[in-house]
């Protein structure tokens, strides 16, 4: 039987070719691999990845793209040159793709230095290998296991609709949860796969994903609390409530969010991964997080990227065109939790009370951040008290005030008024009757 062997070997200096969870990044700065394979012939293939001697690896990951499912053992090589015997691993087929993402963990392996894949078909089919790195250890267990969680307030904010657990079909967790203690971080991924359109798809990357989380890597269940899909259907991961595994070392009071996509454009053109955030994931990030946010009273200032908890060498997560929008989630997050829904048009209402003898409110709405001038004037068009000249963010129910003072601080005459905003945009004006 013929055997064709290939062998490469790559040097990798933890700049992205380590899976942490399955935002894994692609663009490991090299041709794929691809063999044809003859009838009747089987072929092995050995992938070999050189890294720097790390105390933490836990398991291995190689991304394939194939028909059918190959047959995968890996093995690992010690700074001594011994190496493990091999072992088979356990391959996820990522739905309406030929993509497989094969691997092992929980294996609790110290001072290796590189790792070696098998890879044996008896069929025809191409081969292409896409991506080839290391688990490191997550753990799902704080050191406080047994601490209540954070006791939630009272919200203003309505819980967007989530998918849950029973409606995606999700599987029970293997092991007990460990609750949350505190919460103090957001964080937002990508899954560099397991893309979803609509609902339907995104049930089956649910499943899919969990089943990889569960059997490749060894957790209790999926590592998210919740996943977004590119038609914006958001999804419940494991409960909010208790510790993910989704950021190596700061999962503790952390809340992790995954899109489905790929938002890392690679180096070369060897893999698709060019997604750009549509516009309904962005608004079901923007009512998820200030949901949470308002719940159980966490920032939005806090929200990073996967990467931001390493140096940027450790993940591309989530992704240049996911990571590049955060500093404007994060104000679209706070603008959602305080005023509501980012309003269709510009408006100003008519204050309230109307007549006021003391103090009335003004209110308004904004759709783009720009300055506004608010002022009020006498009938002959005189401006008597300018209340703000500053810029705005997106927002609805804007409120300023006016007590019949000018801008002298002296109580103006009873009579009418008019309020005026100004705006690069819109300009409009109300009659108000002030009666002293």
């Amino acid at each position: 039987m013929n055997k064709i062997f290939l062998t490469l070997i790559l040097s990798c200096t933890l700049r992205g070719d380590l899976f942490t969870d399955t935002a894994k990044p692609l663009d490991l700065n090299r041709s794929n691999t691809r063999v044809l394979l003859n009838s009747n012939t089987k072929t092995t293939l050995v992938e070999s990845l050189q890294y720097v001697e790390i105390d933490t690896v836990e398991g291995a990951m190689i991304v394939i793209v194939s028909e059918f499912e190959p047959m995968t053992k890996v093995r690992f090589i010690y700074g001594d040159s011994t190496k493990t015997p091999w072992i088979k691993c356990i391959g996820v087929n990522e739905p309406y793709t030929n993509r497989w993402h094969i691997g092992i963990s929980k294996l609790l392996l110290s001072n290796t230095k590189s790792v070696e894949f098998e890879i044996i078909t008896n069929k025809e089919s191409d081969i292409e290998i896409q991506g080839v790195g290391l688990f490191l250890k997550i753990p799902e267990k704080s050191n406080n296991i047994d601490a209540p969680t954070q006791t939630r307030k009272s919200t203003m904010v309505t819980k967007p609709l989530v998918v849950s657990r029973s409606e995606w079909g999700a599987r029970p967790p293997q092991s007990g949860y460990s609750n949350m203690p505190y919460y103090n971080k957001l964080t937002l991924h990508h899954s560099a796969g397991f893309s979803a359109e609509n609902l339907e798809e995104g049930i089956a990357q649910m499943q899919a994903i969990q089943i990889f989380h569960q059997d490749v890597r060894g957790w209790s269940d999926i590592g998210y609390h919740f996943v977004i899909d590119k038609a914006g259907n958001i999804y419940q991961g494991r409960p909010e409530t208790v510790m993910g595994a989704h950021t190596s070392g700061a999962n503790t009071g952390n809340i992790g969010t995954c899109v489905l996509g790929c938002y890392h454009p690679p180096a070369s053109d060897d893999y698709f991964c060019y997604d750009e955030l549509s516009n309904v994931s962005n608004e079901s990030i923007i009512k998820l997080f200030a949901w949470v946010s308002d719940t159980y009273n966490v920032q939005p200032n806090v929200l990073k990227g996967h990467r931001d908890y390493y140096d940027f060498a450790y993940t591309s997560c989530p992704g240049d065109n996911l990571w590049s929008l955060l500093p404007e989630i994060r104000v679209e997050i706070e603008s959602y939790k305080n005023f509501g829904p980012t309003p269709d048009q510009y408006q100003l209402y008519q204050n309230f009370p109307n007549p006021f003898n003391n103090i009335t409110e003004i209110r308004f709405d904004v759709i783009k951040q720009e300055k506004f001038e608010i002022a009020v004037y006498d009938i002959l068009g005189r401006k008597i008290k300018s209340i703000a000249n500053q810029d705005y963010s997106p927002g609805k129910g804007y409120r300023v005030f006016w007590n019949g003072k000018n801008n002298l601080n002296k109580v103006v005459s009873s009579g009418v008024y008019l309020c005026s905003i100004r705006s690069k945009n819109f300009k409009k004006a109300i009659r108000m009757v002030f009666l002293k």
